[in-house]
């Protein structure tokens, strides 16, 4: 075995051929929730990274050359969730992260459950377990939720106590409240939306005003606002794309595309601005046509462009949210 040291963790890694990682460590010290709040940084999202390795790989290393402080990855790690010789190679692609100091932290997808996915829920996190857990940076709260529970989110269950408590905390002391999960309440993709997702987390959402949601599931990217919740989903880290077969859900001010891409977050106090970036120019096109991103008008008419093939990635949408 090869001991991998990763910045700011007591434990050490350890990857071989037949297991992804040493057994999960405990939770962490809590971070000082506002030490350090107000700073600039920048964070980066992106989600749903199984069955291309080469594609993944590429995309980890554009991230990199964004050198963003941490990374939200919305599921959907490897493609078979308990064959460990994925999980190692899923280790190796992201191992230019741990070199970088880029802390990395994962919500669990369909596709990773099995022995494995909690090993890699490695960073330190203040509340829950390698399932749905959260954090603070900088005096905003993260938190991260499990679609895989298997009593979901439904009420008094375990996952939605613990939700509502970290929710009303967080409204009460965080600059920004971030939630991130798999499979989302609201989605263009062949998926579409989850009703779980839309039963029991949305009225929570609309209730506690976190600043975003993120999702994946569904191989595409796609925002909207739905009862002044935005949410995005980002799930374009190299696994196959989808095309936005439910597109008849969009809704005016929604925006969906077809590409592989990261969404850059750079946070200034209580306002963040979301930049989806198309890292590879979209030269992989969707059933041979060009990429293009849609934007949603009046009347559900929705109006697409090209996207440029624009070394270093094209910007495919950009949103600032927060006080005026």
């Amino acid at each position: 075995m090869t001991p991998i040291r990763r910045a700011g963790l007591a434990a050490t890694l350890l990857l071989s051929s037949t297991t992804a990682w040493a057994a999960p460590h405990a939770k962490l010290k809590a971070l000082a929730p506002n030490a350090d709040a107000g700073q600039k940084y920048m964070f980066i999202a992106y989600g749903d990274t199984r069955s291309n390795p080469d594609l993944h790989r590429a995309v980890i290393g554009a991230i990199v050359r964004l050198h963003p402080e941490f990374v939200l990855q919305s599921g959907d790690l490897v493609a078979r969730g308990g064959k460990a010789s994925e999980w190692d190679e899923f280790a190796s692609i992201i191992q230019p992260l741990r070199d970088n100091h880029i802390t990395y932290y994962p919500a669990r997808g369909n596709h990773d459950v099995g022995p494995y996915y909690a090993h890699f829920v490695t960073a330190p996190y203040d509340s829950g377990n390698p399932y749905y857990y959260a954090f603070t940076r900088h005096g905003s709260r993260f938190i991260i939720l499990d679609s895989m529970d298997p009593d979901e989110f439904a009420p008094n269950s375990a996952q939605q106590k613990w939700l509502i408590n970290e929710l009303q905390k967080a409204q009460k002391t965080a600059l920004n409240t971030f939630v991130m999960f798999h499979e989302g309440a609201y989605s263009v993709g062949p998926h579409g939306p989850t009703p779980d997702a839309q039963r029991y987390l949305h009225p929570l959402f609309v209730k506690y005003h976190p600043r975003a949601v993120f999702c994946g599931h569904d191989h595409l990217y796609y925002r909207t606002n739905r009862d002044g919740v935005p949410y995005f989903v980002t799930g374009g880290g190299g696994a196959p794309l989808y095309t936005p077969d439910n597109k008849q859900l969009a809704i005016p001010g929604d925006v969906y595309a077809s590409v592989h891409h990261v969404i850059r977050c750079d946070v200034d106090g209580s306002r963040v601005t979301f930049t989806t970036l198309c890292l590879d120019g979209s030269a992989i096109p969707v059933h041979g046509a060009a990429p293009t991103v849609t934007v949603v008008g009046p009347g559900g008419v929705g109006h697409s462009r090209a996207i440029p093939a624009t070394p270093g990635g094209a910007v495919i949408d950009k949103i600032t949210l927060g006080p005026k």
